[in-house]
């Protein structure tokens, strides 16, 4: 019989590209919530992350738009599998030219979800649960029968006030899936 699964989700670390490590309240977080594994999706600038994180649990990690210039050779997408609930972790940037598009839509207009979620359910439709980064703003929602987890940015910004931000997904042997957006506060 299958057991309760929970997973740690974290995103855009930035580390060293915008802060010197990852806050000491963040890890005890994670460390708290007695993790199975721990989901990162991306901008994580440096693999001393991975490995400081895979001492709490074991980590899956994928390539953000950071990754690509500091060198971190990591999978695009991971397409994984929970108490039968199919789940994709991505970045959420898409490839290069997507990327910067999304960067003059935002210049011009803002964040909007939208964008990001339509472009998701593109490119993983078999996926219920689309774990990403990328944005900075904490999300769960259900969209067409997908459900969409971003866990905000895991560093100190303004998008956080300040407030590492991180997710939890707990997922029951029936394949019911709670999950919860907090902060480091």
């Amino acid at each position: 019989m299958a057991n309760d699964i929970i997973l740690g989700v974290v995103a855009d670390t930035h580390v060293p590209d915008r802060v010197a490590g990852l806050p000491e309240k963040l890890l005890q977080a994670l460390d708290a919530q007695s993790v199975e594994c721990i989901l990162h999706a991306g901008d994580i600038s440096s693999q001393r992350i991975i490995d400081q994180l895979s001492e709490i649990a074991p980590v899956y990690a994928v390539q953000g738009n950071r990754d690509w210039f500091y060198g971190l050779k990591l999978p695009t997408h991971i397409d994984l599998s929970f108490n039968g609930v199919k789940l994709t972790l991505a970045h959420g940037h898409g490839n290069i030219p997507h990327y910067i598009y999304d960067k003059m839509q935002y210049l011009l207009m803002g964040y909007t979800l939208t964008r990001y979620q339509r472009n998701l359910a593109k490119n993983h439709p078999a996926a219920q649960v689309i774990v990403f980064g990328h944005t900075h703003h904490q999300v769960d929602v259900q969209v067409n029968g997908q459900r969409f987890f971003n866990p905000g940015a895991a560093y100190p910004c303004e998008f956080n006030d300040s407030n590492p931000q991180y997710g939890i997904l707990h997922i029951s042997p029936h394949g019911e899936i709670t999950g919860k957006l907090l902060s480091c506060n």
